[in-house]
């Protein structure tokens, strides 16, 4: 039967008084509660509150003088007897006498008894003690002790295929002072290939497994009741993260930070993923549109086909008329036609106004169009000598020579009433 031993370090659960009242937890059935300041402690029993729990007896006086329930096992020392008439000293085959006490009060040795001259039936119960026994013993057979074990040596082994303990609570690390520095490396070490352990590790305060950890289906991990943790998926109560990546996200909602250009692959954004706008989805042409500030179309709508023949800004244009015979080019502003170039290369205004024959185009000035007029009169004479130069003898609009210029009139002049000359200084008129 191969051996196994068994190291345990155990901590319970502890506070002062006042913490212990505060909280008033349910102590788990046969969990322990120790008062570090009151050194007493409580048992659990998995319904009752704290102060609903009475103090275990050794740990409370209920009443002086101290009744026997009030007394903790082995307290009462040799020191603590008062003593009797017996002789202090030792006995061999002894004849005593006790008191209703059960304490010796006379004793005296006896004769010896022979060898094998006392079996069983002799033997008063409790009368073997542990220094009457061999050092080594071995029991062929069961050993059933109705009592406590103790055991004192420094390594316990138990070469057995299954053990068995009835108790559901084991201490292990039970020292005289316990603390996390003695709890520091304590826990279960199971051979094999490799030592496969849990330790409690006091630098880290925490329990730490060699191994994997598999639970089984449909279990959970949980911390304080609450689910974090299982096969397929975290806990609702897990809302912070610091995940660097993460797989494919099939559902859900975003809740978090928005996500930076850099972090949307090039191509993700398809049509689907864009909201609609007021736009009707469809194919136009020659289209006036309307786009947001993100550059997608909010309205669009049908243009009508620019005449290839014509510019046209607003309400003015210039044209190209073909009509056969009559083909012209024309300039029309603010909806009236200023100009034509005829099909002959004649210039018209105001349509097809071509004037006659040796008029020339006279200025309106800044606010007025263009008109035909005669041309002024040029030097004329006989035959081709151009010696004399005709003008009218009757001035009927007014007039002002222009600075610094002269001019020469052939006299006798008439100056209509409505008209006036002006002459500027360093002008002159001459009438000859």
């Amino acid at each position: 039967m191969t051996a196994t031993n068994v190291r345990v370090q155990m901590q319970q659960r502890r506070d002062t008084a006042s913490a212990w009242t505060s909280a008033n937890p349910i102590l788990l059935n046969g969990e322990l509660g120790y008062e570090t300041d009151t050194k007493k402690f409580k048992v659990g029993n998995g319904t009752s509150v704290w102060a609903a729990i009475a103090y275990v007896p050794a740990f409370s006086i209920s009443s002086y003088p101290l009744a026997t329930a009030d007394i903790a096992d082995d307290a009462v020392t040799a020191a603590k007897l008062a003593n009797t008439s017996v002789t202090a000293g030792a006995y061999t085959t002894a004849n005593i006498t006790v008191d209703a006490q059960g304490r010796v009060t006379s004793a005296a040795s006896g004769a010896g008894l022979a060898d094998g001259s006392v079996t069983t039936a002799k033997l008063a119960d409790d009368a073997v003690t542990g220094a009457k026994l061999a050092n080594d013993i071995t029991i062929a057979n069961n050993l059933t002790v109705t009592n406590n074990l103790t055991v004192n040596g420094t390594t316990t082994t138990i070469d057995s295929t299954t053990l068995v303990v009835e108790d559901k609570n084991i201490e292990i690390g039970k020292v005289s002072t316990p603390s996390d520095t003695t709890a520091d490396g304590g826990g279960i070490t199971l051979k094999g290939a490799t030592d496969k352990t849990i330790n409690w590790i006091n630098a880290t305060d925490a329990w730490t497994f060699s191994e994997h950890l598999n639970i089984a289906s449909a279990k959970e991990f949980r911390i304080a009741g609450t689910k974090v943790l299982d096969a397929t998926s975290l806990g609702a109560a897990v809302v912070g993260s610091s995940l660097t990546s993460v797989g494919t996200i099939a559902t859900g909602v975003w809740n978090g930070t928005p996500i930076a250009t850099a972090y949307i692959a090039d191509d993700a954004v398809t049509a689907d993923k864009l909201a609609n706008t007021a736009v009707t989805a469809g194919s136009y042409t020659l289209s006036s549109i309307t786009v947001d500030a993100q550059g997608r179309l909010t309205a669009a709508s049908n243009g009508t086909a620019a005449d290839t023949d014509k510019i046209v800004e607003g309400n003015s244009e210039a044209e190209v008329v073909d009509t056969g015979s009559d083909g012209h080019f024309k300039v029309t502003t603010e909806g009236t036609e200023r100009v034509r170039v005829g099909p002959a290369g004649q210039v018209g205004i105001a349509g097809a106004n071509y004037g006659t024959s040796g008029q020339v185009l006279t200025s309106g000035g800044a606010s007025g169009a263009i008109t035909w007029a005669a041309a002024a009169a040029g030097a004329t004479g006989g035959g081709t000598d151009a010696w004399a130069l005709e003008h009218d003898n009757t001035i009927t609009a007014t007039y002002t020579i222009a600075t610094g210029k002269n001019v020469i009139s052939a006299g006798p002049l008439s100056i209509n009433a409505a008209a006036t000359i002006t002459v500027p200084a360093n002008s002159f008129w001459v009438v000859v």
